[in-house]
């Protein structure tokens, strides 16, 4: 789709926190309407949608098939989910860098931290500023 034609899409926007159990009239709270490219795209002319597949950041709240919002534009910290280049591909984890060394790390305990011998071989693509996804592409991954 081109960004030049995309037409804004504005949806309601309801100001409450709603738990994840008792039930709450949401009818009562609308408060405005909100577009969706402000609401996640601060910058965008650096900022691109990609999808995501594997496990590696599931705690993170990244389900398989979800789609990261990424922006080019801001200064990868530590700690920032990043999308990183490295060895011919990408990969998205979190970034840790010190004094001493420079890791990406996963969001899943099963799976095991890159650890990068060389700071000047890694890419860093964007920082993941918001993550789009489907409950239903998740539910294959928890219910079989």
């Amino acid at each position: 789709m081109n960004a030049a034609k995309m037409e804004i899409a504005e949806v309601p926007y309801i100001d409450i926190s709603v738990p994840a159990g008792f039930p709450s009239p949401a009818s009562d709270y609308i408060e405005e309407r909100i577009n969706l490219n402000n609401f996640l795209i601060r910058n965008p002319l650096s900022t691109f949608i990609i999808k995501c597949t594997g496990l590696s950041m599931v705690d993170a709240f990244m389900p398989p098939l979800c789609h990261l919002v990424v922006d080019r534009s801001l200064k990868p910290n530590n700690g920032d989910i990043v999308l990183a280049y490295l060895n011919g591909g990408f990969t998205v984890k979190y970034l840790q860098v010190n004094d001493y060394k420079c890791r990406l790390i996963p969001a899943n305990r099963k799976m095991r931290e890159i650890e990068i011998p060389d700071p000047s071989e890694l890419i860093i693509w964007g920082v993941v500023t918001a993550i789009i996804s489907n409950p239903k592409d998740f539910r294959n991954v928890c219910f079989g």
